[in-house]
């Protein structure tokens, strides 16, 4: 196939911005623009920095490290996840072991998933493409929280729950003192007490660990206000009900105006400041 032929195929599947960039030599075309794009990209020039990675694999389409760094700019630049998802999946091509890039297409498989609502078309953009490559990218480096919650997230989304405990677990395991991964282990816990009561104690205790570990997080009193209720420990229910009415201060009326009349039905009196929809005295005018 002529050479200019696979240039323009190359350029539509990339289908994204062709600044006016300076033509370069033919033979160091794509790494010219790599280091072109990575010269954009640091200076924080987006648009440039993703037409000129455009070029790079438009001149090679096995420039696997050019794809890679698409698939982030797609991401994190333009909140385009689908073309991400492409992106990282030519990278992947080339670079089988980079944990990274596994890491990435995992995670855009399953934002991919959630951005337009189960309709993805491609074969592997729903939740168990973002499952299968989670699951290599732990595998490539299990010492790795980050990737082990992750995973656990994806899991509890497809209603894997056992091996969502598992994953949340272990990433608790490799990073005890992550309030956020005790808190995604306490809510699916706490989805499950329905079914199973005896879930609660364990529920309560990873709320309280995350609320140990960072007590400013008003989400995690709400939750564990209504798993203290749900255990008869009204006085507890009570303390962290005001908790998260004193983190709220009104930023969510609905959700404060639920916990109040909570606090109220469990023989509590709401202790915040911070009342939705009300605002604040005026000072009577000076006398003249």
């Amino acid at each position: 196939m002529p050479r200019l032929i696979r240039l323009v195929i190359a350029a539509g599947l990339c289908g994204g911005l062709w600044l006016a960039l300076p033509r370069l030599a033919v033979a160091e075309d794509a790494d010219a623009y790599y280091k072109q794009g990575i010269a954009y990209k640091q200076e924080g020039k987006a648009d440039q920095a993703i037409a000129a990675f455009e070029h790079a694999v438009a001149a090679n389409p096995k420039h696997y490290m050019a794809w890679a760094t698409l698939g982030n700019l797609y991401k994190t630049a333009k909140n385009d996840i689908p073309r991400a998802v492409s992106a990282y999946e030519r990278a992947v091509e080339g670079l089988k072991k980079d944990k990274v890039v596994w890491e990435n297409l995992g995670m855009a498989y399953y934002r991919n998933s959630q951005v337009d609502l189960g309709t993805v078309r491609r074969q592997k953009g729903d939740l168990a493409g973002a499952i299968t490559d989670l699951e290599a990218a732990v595998r490539l480096k299990p010492d790795d929280a980050q990737y082990a919650n992750n995973l656990g997230v994806a899991y509890r989304h497809a209603k894997r729950d056992d091996e969502a405990v598992k994953a949340f677990q272990k990433a608790i395991a490799l990073a005890p003192d992550n309030a956020s991964y005790h808190f995604d282990l306490a809510a699916l816990y706490r989805r499950q007490t329905a079914k199973n009561p005896d879930l609660i104690p364990q529920a309560i205790a990873e709320y309280e660990k995350a609320t140990t570990l960072d007590p400013n997080q008003a989400e995690v009193w709400f939750d564990l206000g209504f798993m203290y209720k749900q255990d008869h420990q009204n006085d507890k229910a009570i303390a962290a009900f005001n908790k998260y009415l004193a983190l709220n201060k009104g930023k969510d009326a609905s959700g404060q105006k639920r916990i109040e009349d909570e606090i109220g039905a469990l023989g509590g009196t709401p202790t915040a400041d911070t009342k939705p929809g009300k605002m604040p005295a005026k000072k009577p005018a000076p006398k003249k």
